[in-house]
């Protein structure tokens, strides 16, 4: 009688829980939370206004150098003889 009541009683699954977390996500999380440990000490380092002043300057920077290509053109064609000379690095001074 015990084997009957055996054979007809349900089988239970066992699910571990709380659910494994796949690597992927493992690795993303590790990830996000390494960019905010180092965001937070950059913010510990150096002070808020210091950090505003220096892309401040970043950007002035960037925006120098963005106009030292033409700048530079411009002034090789100017003291090649003037207006009417061809640098050949300015595409925008053909004949037409």
């Amino acid at each position: 009688m015990d084997k009957q009541k055996r054979a007809d009683s349900p089988t239970v699954d066992l699910h571990p829980w709380p659910l494994p977390v796949s690597t992927r996500m493992l690795n993303i999380a590790k990830a996000v939370i390494g960019a905010a440990m180092v965001l937070i000490l950059i913010a510990q380092i150096l002070p808020a206004n210091l950090l505003g002043g220096m892309m401040n300057h970043f950007f002035t920077i960037l925006l120098l150098l963005s106009w030292a290509g033409p700048a530079r053109r411009m002034m090789r064609r100017y003291t090649s003889g003037g207006r009417n000379n061809q640098s050949p690095e300015d595409p925008k001074t053909e004949d037409a």
